[in-house]
């Protein structure tokens, strides 16, 4: 019985010795935002601003049809307690064309907008991924997690390295 006893007591002590490593490899774990490194970094930055000039201008009419609909709607909201059941019908009729006519043109500019949004996303990822390798590889960290990944509960701040990845890229960027 005794040196069962003898036995627990040195498995309970030596145990915590055991998984001291163990402990100390699960904080080698850190996050990006990978949002803030394409609004932060000069890439993320310049790819922005280059998609802003390119499609402004044509989400310019869109925005403006989409506005005069809303307006037309709050405007029949409004009216409607005086109008007749005809008048309202026809009114919803009409704003119901608008807004099929609004949607089936603006549904190219989107695709066409969500095609160059991943096209030129390229251009931030390759470089924020060497980032990451070189930050990963500085603090010795094991995994690096995306901060908005689904399942992810709680990130302690401290394990955050998206201004060190953003400052990489930038040191990169000529």
């Amino acid at each position: 019985m005794s040196n069962r006893r003898c036995l627990v007591s040195l498995l309970t002590l030596a145990l915590p010795l055991a998984l001291a490593p163990v402990a100390a490899q699960a904080t080698d774990i850190g996050y990006v935002d990978m949002q803030q490194v394409i609004e932060k970094s000069k890439v993320g930055a310049k790819v922005q601003e280059q998609l802003r000039k390119d499609f402004e201008p044509k989400a310019k009419p869109i925005g403006a049809e989409e506005q005069s609909i809303r307006e037309a709607q709050k405007s029949l909201a409004k009216e409607a307690a005086l109008m007749s059941k005809d008048q309202v019908e026809k009114r919803q009729a009409e704003i119901k064309k608008r807004i099929e006519a609004f949607e089936k043109a603006a549904a190219p500019f989107q695709q066409e907008l969500l095609k160059a949004q991943k096209e030129r996303g390229r251009e931030v990822l390759e470089p924020a991924q060497k980032a990451v390798d070189v930050v990963a590889k500085q603090k010795k960290l094991g995994m690096i997690v995306e901060r908005s990944q689904a399942g992810v509960v709680y990130l302690d701040k401290s394990l955050d390295i998206t201004d060190e990845v953003i400052k990489q890229m930038d040191a990169n960027t000529k």
